[in-house]
């Protein structure tokens, strides 16, 4: 018999939700460096994006959505600006539960009340699972990309 879905609240992230947050970051990302986590907090916080926290009814952290906004090309979109969801996370125990659906939905809601018209996302190509849940949540595939990243000459070690 399935557990009954935990009762959800969504709310804005604040900077006292931090080392929650971060802890969820290096189970999302492990191999992201904790100096470019933090760097990257500080820059959503700051941001006229907006990072939601999903809790249970205790108030235990469910997941989160890193929103931005994005006013530059979004493969696959048709206006600008849009906002853009950076990272997205549910604790393994509580996938499929609605979890992310609870966060799609509060970042939508933020969405139309702030004027845009569409939500866009991405996921790496291995991720079936993300992939997955994005487009059951009515996101549609729109391109699959290579990114690359070379350093400049000044910043290269001599041979």
């Amino acid at each position: 018999m399935e557990e009954p879905p935990p009762k959800i609240k969504i709310r804005k992230m604040v900077a006292a939700d931090q080392r929650q947050w971060l802890e969820m970051r290096r189970t999302l990302w492990p191999d992201c460096p904790n100096e470019r986590h933090f760097l990257e907090m500080d820059q959503l916080l700051r941001s006229e994006g907006i990072v939601l926290l999903a809790e249970d009814a205790d108030g235990r952290p469910l997941g989160f959505a890193e929103m931005t906004i994005r006013r530059d090309h979004v493969e696959g979109t048709c206006s600008a600006p849009v906002p853009y969801l950076e990272g997205w996370y549910v604790d393994p125990s509580h996938r499929n539960r609605g979890v992310g659906r609870a966060l799609i939905d509060a970042a939508e809601k933020w969405a139309l009340e702030a004027g845009l018209t569409e939500l866009a996302s991405d996921a790496e190509t291995a991720n079936d699972e993300g992939i997955r849940a994005h487009l059951s949540l009515g996101f549609r595939e729109v391109g699959r990309s290579v990114h690359f990243v070379r350093p400049l000459r000044s910043s290269r070690t001599e041979i």
